[in-house]
């Protein structure tokens, strides 16, 4: 399976659960609204000073359509990954899983993937 490192560093933000989208979030990677939060994966050149935060997150992607009965993905990398005592937060999508791992981990987390037969292209 071929896999994809995104370009940027991010951060994962949260917000009280009413909050309105804000603006600096219009280009962001996820949003996502429960009745606890408001999550907001963004550049992490956009997230302004004040809001509740983790920086230094790189993202990669499986690079390709995913089909919703196949099964097993997000628990194969998160098993491999688990293993090497990375980290991750997972984002699935209509089409692909998405996986943020911190910066200090991109290496490790691509060379874990690597040995267990995935592929990264450029």
């Amino acid at each position: 399976m071929k896999l994809k490192w995104l370009s940027g560093k991010y951060s994962v933000c949260r917000l009280p659960p009413c909050s309105a989208v804000p603006g600096w979030a219009a280009d962001a990677f996820s949003i996502t609204r429960t009745g606890e939060e408001l999550s907001i994966i963004a550049s992490q050149d956009v997230v302004p000073d004040g809001v509740q935060a983790q920086h230094g997150f790189g993202c990669f992607r499986v690079n390709q359509p995913l089909k919703f009965d196949e099964v097993g993905i997000i628990a194969s990398i998160s098993q491999i990954l688990a293993t090497e005592r990375i980290a991750i937060l997972s984002i699935s999508t209509y089409d692909t899983d998405y996986f943020l791992v911190s910066n200090d981990s991109q290496k490790q987390a691509q060379s874990a993937l690597q040995i267990q037969g995935y592929e990264f292209i450029a």
